[in-house]
């Protein structure tokens, strides 16, 4: 008979991971769990002396990341010199309630997460890019580790998506958001000195980051912590966007001239021109945005903007459309915060698009989600309201 397994029980944790029966790493002021739900962490038993703790892993201290209302935009320049933008990867993990350690047998994991990744994920920002994924970002992956577990975390998460058994799902999910704490540890190390020879590995981790961040706030890590609301987790890629752009800022003439130039040089190509359904459609929002809104309110133009943008998006295609939050402009993100109607329905139209992506599934898998959530909040408010949402309903096949 094997022997049994030597398993030290922590009587030490705080009072709320108690009270959820979850193992707590009793960090303090706040412990992992704690800062990942967001509630106040109170410990009632003493500490435990130093350096009798249990095994845990290495990775940084979980909070959410910040909106970028939440903070001053100031907020970590004295020690980032790559100044604003780039804050959001400060405060940023992922959280889990795996007992184990995280490096412990991880051969036969990663060599399934890499076939997967040369078979299926490598091809989640299009198929153009799928021989650059499969080659130039795993020579990169061999060189930087923080790039390794991104990609391994946004491997685990899309064979999540895939599994149909829902106990199968929560451990690949756990095992992708320990993949992101250590991405995301490293990855902020790394931007404190970027130079030609990391830039690509920066940027591409940026990106794998941001869909992480978009799509594992969906999925659940089993019974005792239940997805998050999509409006909620959708709203934070809006603060990854704007690092990313920090990242292209700032490394823009190596990325151009490097293997990654081709991403760039897609981003100026046109798609096919927007259907006349579409034009409809968007031509509905702007009713809408009139009628309800009117153009004496200061909003009127905050809206008529975003609207703008999405007509762009939905004009030439796949290649800015996940950027649209960004370009729809702060203001219009601070009245979807709110729960304004009118940003809401503008919202749910890009949800509508994001589902369209069929090739980029985690924003696919966001998108219909976000209609599904949002399409009750129009119910009574007359025809014209109930129209847009039976389209959007209609589009993503609910």
């Amino acid at each position: 008979m094997a022997p049994r397994r030597v398993h030290t029980k922590s009587r030490h944790g705080c009072d709320q991971c108690k009270q959820r029966r979850v193992k707590c790493d009793e960090r303090k002021p706040n412990c992992t769990n704690c800062g990942t739900r967001g509630t106040e962490c109170h410990y009632s038993r003493p500490a435990r002396p130093p350096g009798t703790g249990p095994r845990m892993d290495t990775s940084s201290n979980v909070q959410s990341p910040a909106f970028y209302g939440s903070a001053s935009p100031s907020a970590g320049l004295a020690t980032n010199p790559l100044g604003v933008g780039l804050d959001i990867y400060q405060g940023i993990g992922l959280g889990t309630s795996l007992d184990m350690p995280f490096r412990s047998s991880t051969r036969q994991r990663e060599l399934e997460l890499m076939h997967y990744w040369f078979t299926k994920t490598s091809s989640s920002f299009t198929t153009t890019y799928t021989d650059l994924f499969r080659g130039h970002v795993v020579q990169e992956a061999l060189k930087h580790e923080y790039l390794a577990d991104s990609i391994f975390a946004l491997t685990s998460l899309h064979i999540a998506s895939d599994t149909i058994d829902p106990v199968a799902a929560a451990s690949y999910v756990s095992v992708a958001l320990q993949y992101q704490n250590s991405a995301v540890s490293t990855f902020r190390a790394a931007l404190q000195n970027v130079t030609q020879s990391n830039c690509d590995a920066l940027f591409l981790s940026s990106i794998s980051i941001m869909a992480c961040a978009m799509v594992s706030p969906l999925l659940s890590t089993g019974a005792h912590d239940a997805a998050k609301s999509t409006l909620e987790s959708i709203l934070i890629l809006y603060d990854f966007l704007n690092g990313i752009i920090s990242v292209i800022n700032i490394n823009r003439d190596w990325l151009e001239s490097g293997p990654c130039r081709d991403i760039f040089r897609a981003q100026r190509r046109f798609d096919a021109p927007r259907t006349d359904e579409t034009k409809g459609q968007i031509e509905r929002l702007q009713n809408l945005n009139n009628a309800v809104i009117g153009a004496a309110n200061p909003l009127h133009e905050t809206y008529s903007h975003a609207i703008q943008q999405l007509e762009r998006c939905f004009q030439e295609g796949k290649t800015i459309a996940v950027g649209w939050l960004v370009s729809a402009g702060k203001d219009f993100v601070i009245e979807l915060q709110r729960g304004e109607r009118m940003a809401l329905m503008i919202f749910m139209y890009w949800g509508v698009l994001l589902d369209r992506l069929d090739e980029m599934w985690w924003a696919k898998y966001a998108g219909k989600r976000l209609v599904k959530e949002l399409c009750g909040s129009f119910d009574g408010y007359g025809k014209e309201w109930d129209e847009a949402t039976n389209w959007a309903k209609m589009e993503v096949g609910l």
